[in-house]
């Protein structure tokens, strides 16, 4: 450096605070399907936008015979273009068995998954999609003890007004999701009657019904009715969604939201948009009465509603399938407990097996409690800077029996972020006078 007088300025880093990119947006779309050119079954695919799937060949005319796929990434991405998404193609014969193979489909993404949906073409009873709720919670659970753990969202394939509730489920890491745009869900596509294999129309063709049948077609142009081999082609129309659920939707807000939001938060998740423009339920019915609604949001469902004054379609909360009363009756309390529970992990992993010093009384002293206690805190500290959660505290027992047991416990206690389900507000008129000056 010079000797010269000068003014020297030196360039510092890390005053704005920038950390790594969050990962809480990771998510998962595990579905039964077939193979492309460009997707192989058993394989994970990461995506950052509608773009890439149709570059895998999954494009609209991949969701037929019940599969929806396409329809769901589609939500994902509508709902947050931010979003990263993995996806796998599976095969089986149940909505059980494919839920069976979301712990594969985490390992294979080496635990980055923060949130899945599962989806599944067959035809299912709302008791099979009851069976998948225990399956996946199982494959929840697996997640957790083997530090990857994840929600997952199920379609309620089968629902029905009169559907069992959830709460009994135990299901606390599963939410069953039965919204579905009405319109969607009677929508119809044309398929050849004798291959079933979807048919898109050209510019210049329509369709035409047969006579003396009213659920079979024929397709038209210029040259007449189109016709193979000399033999005139039937077509029939064929419902694509009607026992879908909007997961992709959810799975959309949910990785849209911090760990600590709901979301059928008003101001921040309206889910109006291309392919979902009007609250109704799978299977396509309308259920408008308040009670009614009252009644599946009390059976823990997730569904879309509208409300009284604003313009917008929204989700009535986040259940999970348990009881209301259970610390994890919400998506937003098991996102924030799953974060904390990698950060603390992350934090404390370097120290596994390292030596520990204690007095000589066998106790820890307080350098090193404190040290741990730290290491745990600055583990934290993120989530508390940005709202998602309110307070945490940290203790390491000095008291504890290290020598005898090996093992150093650290307790962790986290204050979450609260969640205005309900806003109350007294009204009434006031006399500026009094009564007495009345």
């Amino acid at each position: 450096m010079s000797t010269l007088n000068d003014v020297v300025i030196t360039k510092l880093s890390g005053g704005l605070g920038r950390r790594n990119p969050e990962q809480d947006m990771v998510s998962g779309l595990l579905f039964d399907g077939v193979a492309t050119t460009k997707l192989a079954l058993n394989k994970i695919e990461r995506l950052a936008s509608l773009e890439d799937a149709e570059a895998l060949g999954i494009i609209a005319d991949y969701d037929v015979t019940g599969q929806s796929a396409y329809y769901q990434i589609q939500q994902f991405f509508r709902m947050n273009p931010s979003g990263d998404l993995y996806i796998m193609a599976t095969t089986g014969t149940s909505y059980e068995e494919i839920a069976g193979k979301a712990m594969d489909m985490q390992e294979k993404a080496n635990g980055n998954i923060r949130q899945i949906a599962i989806i599944y073409s067959g035809a299912t009873t709302f008791a099979q999609t009851q069976a998948a709720i225990l399956k996946a919670q199982a494959q929840a659970d697996l997640a957790y003890k083997d530090y990857m753990p994840f929600e997952i969202i199920l379609e309620g394939k089968g629902f029905t007004i009169d559907a069992a509730s959830l709460a009994g489920s135990d299901a606390e890491n599963v939410s069953v999701v039965v919204a579905m745009d009405v319109e969607k869900a009677f929508a119809k596509k044309l398929f050849r009657k004798d291959t079933l294999k979807l048919y898109n129309l050209l510019p210049n063709e329509e369709v035409v019904p047969l006579e003396g049948d009213l659920d079979v077609y024929n397709v038209k142009n210029a040259d007449g009715l189109k016709k193979e081999n000399g033999a005139t082609i039937e077509f029939i129309f064929k419902d694509s969604y009607k026992n879908t659920a909007a997961v992709g939707l959810a799975l959309g807000a949910i990785s849209k939201a911090k760990v600590s939001e709901n979301i059928a938060w008003i101001e921040k998740f309206n889910l109006t948009g291309e392919g979902f423009a009007k609250a109704g339920f799978v299977g396509g019915e309308e259920f408008k009465t308040l009670g009614t609604l009252s009644e599946l949001n009390d059976k823990r469902f997730i569904f879309a509603k509208t409300h009284t004054g604003l313009p917008g379609v929204y989700f009535n909360d986040s259940h999970t399938c348990t009881l209301g009363t259970s610390d994890f009756a919400y998506v937003e309390n098991n996102r924030t407990i799953n974060k904390a529970t990698r950060l603390l992990r992350t934090a404390l992993l370097p120290k596994l097996a390292s030596p520990v010093l204690v007095d000589i009384d066998g106790k820890l002293p307080q350098s090193v409690s404190k040290s741990f206690e730290g290491l745990c805190r600055s583990a934290l500290e993120g989530m508390v800077a940005n709202q998602e959660v309110s307070a945490f505290d940290v203790y390491v027992d000095p008291k504890q029996n290290i020598l005898a047991t090996s093992e150093l416990k650290v307790k962790a206690e986290i204050t979450p972020i609260g969640t205005a389900r309900k806003i109350m507000v007294d009204l009434g008129f006031k006399n500026p006078f009094g009564i007495d000056k009345a």
